[in-house]
């Protein structure tokens, strides 16, 4: 049973990368390439180590990359040490950086920090990510992060205000034309899997504010990895564990106690929203068995959410008065009583004396 336990733990820690990845060139003070250079590629919250070598044009790539911080470092012989900090990997970023040697002792380094916003080179696919910042920190009726998805330029509303997601997880939140695509054709995707519902049009899985770490909104000219589609992608990524324990616990209230009555209603509607839910997350660790730091991670949330609500129905219907056919006291919605004139019919005039007994001839 213990390591049934462990093997489960061990597949849900394990973090899924997506499309984006790091490339970029290597030269040397002339501009001229720099072959078989040793690319140090290091995850700067979990310490994940990827490698890579510049090839005879001095390129190199490391795709399949999870989002997060990263730094990147660069070694040859007979050249000083070249390291990139603060590089920001975004979900389908290509982020391109690129190095340029100088004639030295790899003892000496070169250290680059607050590296710039970096632009993807290596794809016509025009998108805007919505970061964790903004998902954690917007004001969501109902607390879906997807609702973030009108945010992103070209994107309408197919459900109006249920754009929201309040109560409705799916086709509400689902419910969006991208660049004037239908709603119905538009791909989601989370953790680079598929999570379209083939049945209802919709997503499969509304994952939690808390769990989302950042998605994007791609449209226009896509590579062939996101076929398949008339309208457009919203890319999802899941948060995943780290050296550092991190979690949190929330809890968010509607209740009519705090809202005002309706003008028009007799009475308050009662309505009673709980929404609450916590996380945890870090290195798998299992006392004097397994340690996991810089080697596998675990992320989990949980949410329950409550919902009890009645609406007030606004009528009109017709008094005694109108019943009986005077409408002599209707209104507007100003309150402005509304004169109601009934055209007088002209009077009847009598037929010509020629059309009278031509009609009394035909019948």
């Amino acid at each position: 049973m213990l390591r049934f336990a462990v093997a489960i733990l061990f597949a849900v820690a394990l973090p899924v990368a997506a499309q984006q990845g790091i490339l970029g060139n290597v030269t040397d003070g002339s501009g001229g390439a720099v072959p078989g250079a040793n690319v140090l590629i290091v995850n700067t919250g979990t310490n994940a180590v990827s490698q890579a070598t510049t090839n005879n044009e001095g390129f190199f790539t490391a795709p399949s990359l999870p989002v997060g911080g990263y730094s990147v470092t660069v070694e040859k012989t007979g050249f000083k040490k070249s390291v990139h900090t603060g590089i920001t990997l975004q979900v389908d970023q290509r982020a391109e950086v690129n190095f340029r040697l100088d004639v030295g002792e790899t003892t000496d380094s070169i250290e680059v920090t607050g590296e710039a916003p970096l632009v993807d080179t290596s794809s016509a696919t025009v998108g805007k990510v919505v970061e964790n910042r903004r998902i954690a920190d917007l004001p969501l009726n109902g607390r879906n992060a997807l609702a973030l998805v009108m945010l992103t330029p070209g994107v309408k509303s197919q459900a109006g205000p249920t754009n929201s997601g309040f109560v409705d997880r799916g086709t509400a939140l689902s419910a969006v034309s991208i660049n004037g695509g239908p709603s119905s054709l538009n791909s989601f995707i989370i953790d680079g899997g598929n999570n379209n519902s083939a049945y209802l049009a919709d997503i499969n899985v509304s994952p939690t504010v808390d769990a989302v770490q950042e998605f994007k909104v791609q449209s226009n000219v896509m590579s062939a990895e996101f076929g398949f589609t008339a309208g457009g992608v919203i890319n999802i990524v899941t948060r995943s564990g780290t050296n550092t324990p991190h979690g949190s616990l929330y809890y968010f209230v509607r209740n009519d106690a705090f809202d005002a009555r309706n003008a028009f209603a007799a009475t308050k509607a009662p309505f009673r929203y709980n929404q609450y839910g916590g996380t945890i997350g870090g290195p798998v660790v299992l006392p004097k068995l397994y340690n996991g730091r810089n080697k596998s991670f675990f992320f989990f949330n949980y949410e329950g959410w409550q919902n009890r609500r009645f609406q007030s129905n606004i009528l009109s219907v017709p008094t005694e008065a109108m019943r009986a056919g005077d409408f002599s006291n209707l209104r507007d919605a100003t309150g402005k009583q509304i004169q109601i004139s009934i055209p007088t019919p002209p009077p009847l005039t009598r037929a010509a004396p020629g059309l009278s007994a031509l009609l009394s001839k035909i019948t």
